[in-house]
């Protein structure tokens, strides 16, 4: 049988990864930056930022890790941009990044492999035959990936240099 190290390893090295270059891909955006988006139907950099925030109080919340969202009105439930709302500074979304990544990195490395086997509380896109806690962990940081990429490009956009790794 195998452990809990071995199944989920990577996806937490996927976590640890993407907690650092989050922090990379915000540097340099001004605060001009946050509500300009490319055509009238992409996302922009705010909403972009407080979603990656979201789903990390969302999978720390999903893995009982007692933390609340700082803006559940803007974000939660995976809510949408709102065209019409102005969100919070670079620095507001950005805060609580540190803080809730340590709890959800330091309880995703002890789950159990009946934790991970059991069926997730929410749902997520894997497949419907995987939606157990796994699948849901394995999603987020999928996730995760595509919207820093999202900045990744958005850093271009603005004339920014690219995301650095280290």
């Amino acid at each position: 049988m195998e452990t809990q190290s071995t199944t989920l390893a990577s996806v937490i090295d996927q976590f640890h990864l993407q907690t650092r270059l989050f922090e990379n891909v915000v540097q340099d955006f001004r605060e001009e930056h946050l509500h300009e988006r490319l055509n009238g139907i992409t996302n922009h950099v705010a909403w972009i930022v407080g979603h990656l925030v979201s789903g990390r109080y969302l999978a720390a919340y999903v893995l009982g890790v007692p933390a609340r969202e700082p803006y559940p009105e803007l974000f939660a439930k995976g809510k949408g941009l709102d065209e019409h709302t102005t969100y919070p500074s670079l620095a507001e979304l950005t805060k609580d990044w540190p803080d809730i990544s340590e709890k959800l990195l330091a309880r995703l490395e002890t789950l159990s492999e009946r934790e991970l086997n059991a069926e997730a509380p929410v749902p997520s896109p894997m497949t419907p035959t995987n939606q157990s806690l796994r699948g849901f962990i394995t999603f987020i940081s999928h996730h995760e990936a595509y919207h820093i990429g999202q900045l990744g490009i958005l850093r271009r956009y603005f004339d920014l240099e690219a995301m650095g790794y280290g």
